[in-house]
């Protein structure tokens, strides 16, 4: 159990939440009381590192005093060194801890030693995806300062061809955001409409079919303001991380993919399935170990009490028909196709016992949500996986397909371990420029914007469930 925490709380969840951060009230250097004296040549990098930013906006230099820079100097970099909240003292699924800086006294020592400017310049974030969504932000910023989109009314799906007043909102509210030309008025559901909204479809995780229906209208009717908290949140997330090795396998919750980099170039990218929102898959950093062909499945106590052994007593000769039987009193399930871990699994040390696998499921990934799973995080391309991580070790695809055709387990130690990268996030700039947002389905936007955005409350950390796709055991 994480220790208890203070955690920044206020009533409006994301909404008022991101006012607050917007705001970035207080500082470390005016809270000690005397008064901060800097030269000449520190208040010109001071200002021009700050320049346009949150904590300074467009004031003009002469109308900050040295401790109003100073203090917004340490805002700006404790936002951009992560260091306003503990992301395990908030959720213990959040196990991915930045480094505990000492922010005020690390500017006061570069300032000692003359590199005031150099230490400034290393504080942006080097993830590229950071950088591409800051200019997203500051559009998203703009649209809720000039009042957001206009909300769609209740009523019966809008098709092609439609007219009246709903489409006229329609029109407005796609133009707002940019997938229709403001230019275009009317309140006619014409071809231009309907392209429009299939392109806004295709950036929300929506089916593409061009109607506005009950999930396309939810969609539509998210505050612009909520919108921008999850890009706010989105940030905040990569300042936890800041940059990866150039080899890595990346594990995308928010979006359900996963995607192995080899050279800072994504080599195999996939879509996976993950946990449900009762049984989150964690954040955390790892590295991948091993390769198992033909895992058997421990079956954890609380899928056999709660969904298998109900199954056998209701129709009996499920287990045997399956591959399960008890060992030592374990619920176990046989190598095979039908395996729940279909027929590689991927190790890995983690304090919540989840690993990536196959599964026999395979028409589950056609799914455009595919939180399904225990927790565990089921790869669409196990073999193409298995073969990439073992290649430097004499396997090729070929050899993967003999390993699981031979039908036994086999375990297969990586003589060089992959760092593997567990997180979540609910927006994205697509290699063309433009946003994919996924739903905040574990309601972990809304946490975070929390626990950025208040100083009066205290909330326990949520202890994370059993661990339900089984601990790893070796065979």
């Amino acid at each position: 159990m994480a220790e208890r925490a203070t955690i920044p709380m206020r009533r409006g969840l994301i909404l008022l939440g991101l006012l607050t951060i917007l705001g970035l009230s207080g500082g470390a250097a005016a809270a000690q009381g005397a008064p901060v004296i800097l030269a000449p040549a520190e208040r010109t990098t001071i200002f021009e590192s700050l320049r346009g930013g949150d904590e300074i906006g467009r004031s003009p230099a002469a109308s900050l005093s040295d401790t109003a820079l100073w203090t917004a100097l340490v805002r700006h970099a404790t936002v951009e060194l992560a260091q306003r909240v503990r992301p395990s003292s908030v959720d213990e699924l959040w196990a991915i801890d930045p480094p505990r800086r000492q922010v005020e006294s690390e500017i006061e020592a570069a300032r000692a030693q003359g590199q005031l400017a150099a230490w400034i310049a290393v504080l942006p974030v080097a993830n590229p995806r950071y950088r591409a969504l800051l200019p997203v932000r500051d559009h998203y910023r703009a649209i809720v300062a000039s009042g957001g989109w206009p909300e769609m009314p209740g009523g019966p799906t809008l098709r092609l061809g439609a007219v009246g007043p709903a489409v006229a909102v329609l029109r407005s509210r796609l133009g707002v955001e940019g997938y229709l030309s403001a230019r275009l008025p009317g309140d006619t559901f014409d071809a231009a409409v309907g392209a429009a909204l299939v392109d806004f479809q295709s950036h929300h995780d929506l089916q593409p079919d061009g109607s506005v229906g009950p999930a396309t209208r939810e969609a539509l009717n998210v505050p612009a303001a909520q919108r921008l908290a999850q890009i706010e949140a989105t940030l905040e997330r990569w300042r936890w991380i800041r940059s990866f090795p150039p080899n890595r396998i990346e594990v995308d919750v928010g979006a359900a993919e996963a995607t192995l980099y080899v050279g800072d170039v994504a080599q195999l990218p996939m879509r996976i399935i993950v946990g449900d929102p009762k049984h989150k898959t964690p954040m955390f950093i790892s590295r991948m170990s091993s390769v198992v062909f033909n895992p058997p499945w421990i079956v954890p106590a609380s899928i056999d009490v709660k969904e298998l052994s109900p199954k056998e007593r209701a129709h009996p000769g499920y287990f045997a028909a399956n591959g399960f039987s008890r060992v030592d009193g374990v619920l176990q399930q046989a190598p095979g196709p039908k395996n729940s871990l279909g027929q590689v699994k991927f190790d890995f040390p983690s304090p919540f016992g989840v690993y990536l696998h196959d599964t026999p499921a395979r028409s589950l990934f056609a799914r455009p949500v595919r939180t399904l799973s225990h927790g565990c995080m089921r790869v669409e391309k196990p073999r193409e996986l298995a073969a990439a991580l073992l290649g430097t070790q004499g396997w090729t695809r070929e050899r993967v397909d003999t390993a699981i055709a031979a039908a036994s387990t086999q375990r297969v130690q990586l003589s060089q371990t992959t760092p593997l990268f567990v997180f979540y996030q609910t927006v994205a700039v697509r290699d063309d420029g433009s946003l994919q947002f996924h739903p905040d389905t574990y309601g972990w936007d809304a946490k975070l914007m929390m626990a950025l955005g208040a100083k009066d409350a205290v909330i326990s950390a949520i202890p994370h469930p059993e661990t339900e796709c089984g601990a790893p055991k070796s065979p």
